[in-house]
């Protein structure tokens, strides 16, 4: 009795990441509700920029790709001068530097503060805009639309590290292609989000905003979300625009896959703690909750439910292992022991099978969004990314209180260097290539 308890608690469970799996695959293909219209003049959006230890190659290209937009750029430099000063000047972009290092939050306020656009274009200090893409992140703001954000792309490399966070990108843009087609995207990245100034204004100088507290520790994490919630509780939609690309930086190495998504979990795990106790968008819809909840809870689920179900799985093996000797060798597949086995088992057995078809149409789905020369190489990367990301899920919850810096590699209370580290490498994303779909 108390196995079959076991295998009916086990397979129901199981049906949560399979139905999460197939709504997501299905649902990334419709067509999203978001209307583009006319864009607003470059006149009417800022660019706000925060650096800090940012490669200079990187550091000038992302600038360059600013200015290119015909906006007013803004450069807050968090506690730190040279070359970022000299960089920006030489590109034509106003410097503000910030007497000491006090995060991305409050750097972003104080750029916000000296904006007077009805728009504000949020970017990070390695990411590139298309030229046009302030414009055409811009066309998508509606009446009803106080968020908008770029689609993120890396550019081509053959690095493991590379591909693992190629996989994760194409995999968060399926599920948030899934989510256009209902209303509102879950966030906007952080690397390329457009607002509506006089909305965002007051919340990105509050308390609130500047100092979210975890277990009483303030954490720098959750700009994006933060943005994202704060949007969708004054009754606008957060929308993104999968036709601007803006292209990001991807990890060099596994460890730095590994220690980037660590602080992208423990971000996760703190929204979705906030948003149980109710500190969430109070009524972002049912499909927005139902998504939310699966996409932060999904790797954790997922990891337990391998756990507990390992036990079965090696005597399901091993019993059908043994059906089949039996049929080789004596012509007989059922007899009495084994079609109550295979009764007993039933559910395991279905509910497997579902979460291969359910997997299956999922990373088809992320497949459909790589390029087809990359394909192959991209989806075996993930097989190790979704490993990492399972692991990193659980340390990540683990350690939530340890809520890491906004900078990779960078921990909060090292020390605050006023110069830029030397440039490293080339950086030259405006020759490409990109990985485009």
């Amino acid at each position: 009795m108390i196995n079959w308890v076991l295998a009916l608690v086990l397979s129901v469970a199981g049906l949560v990441p399979v139905t999460y799996l197939l709504t997501n695959a299905y649902l990334s293909r419709r067509r999203g509700r978001n209307v583009r219209g006319d864009p607003k003049p470059p006149t009417a959006i800022t660019i706000v920029m925060p650096v800090y230890g940012e490669d200079a190659d990187r550091f000038r290209a992302s600038v360059r790709s600013a200015v290119r937009q015909g906006s007013r750029v803004i450069v807050v430099g968090d506690g730190c001068g040279e070359p970022y000063r000299s960089i920006v000047r030489s590109e034509g972009a106003e410097f503000v530097a910030l007497p000491e290092r006090g995060g991305k939050k409050r750097a972003l306020a104080a750029g916000l503060a000296r904006v007077t656009s009805p728009f504000v274009l949020f970017l990070d200090s390695d990411t590139v805009v298309p030229d046009g893409g302030a414009a055409a992140l811009s066309a998508y703001f509606a009446d009803d639309v106080g968020g908008v954000g770029a689609n993120l792309l890396h550019p081509e490399s053959d690095s493991v590290a590379a591909g693992c966070s190629e996989f994760v990108e194409r995999a968060r843009e399926v599920v948030l292609r899934a989510m256009s087609s209902r209303g509102n995207v879950l966030y906007l990245d952080g690397a390329c989000m457009m607002f509506r100034t006089e909305l965002v204004r007051p919340f990105v100088a509050s308390d609130g905003f500047q100092r979210l507290r975890v277990f009483g520790r303030e954490t720098p994490l959750g700009d994006d979300w933060l943005l994202t919630d704060y949007v969708l509780g004054r009754g606008y939609r957060t929308v993104k625009a999968y036709d601007v690309g803006a292209v990001t930086s991807a990890p060099g190495t596994v460890r730095g896959f590994v220690r980037q998504n660590v602080r992208w979990m423990r971000s996760s795990w703190i929204r979705l703690g906030q948003y149980l106790r109710g500190a969430g968008p109070r009524d972002p819809g049912l499909f927005y909750r139902m998504e939310l909840i699966g996409t932060y809870a999904l790797p954790l689920l997922t990891f337990a439910l391998a756990i507990a179900r390992f036990p079965m799985s090696l005597h399901l093996v091993e019993r059908w292992t043994g059906a089949a000797y039996r049929f080789l060798t004596t012509g007989v597949l059922f007899d009495r022991s084994l079609s109550l086995f295979s009764w007993h088992h039933l559910l395991f057995s279905l509910q497997t099978a579902l979460g291969l078809v359910g997997t299956g149409a999922f990373v088809g789905a992320v497949a459909n969004r790589l390029p087809p020369h990359r394909r192959l190489r991209t989806l075996a990367c993930g097989l190790l990314g979704s490993g990492l990301l399972l692991l990193t899920a659980v340390y990540g919850l683990a350690t939530v209180w340890r809520a890491s810096s906004w900078r990779d590699g960078i921990r909060p209370g090292s020390p605050q260097p006023r110069e830029a580290p030397s440039p490293v490498g080339g950086w030259a994303p405006s020759t490409g290539p990109y990985l485009r779909r």
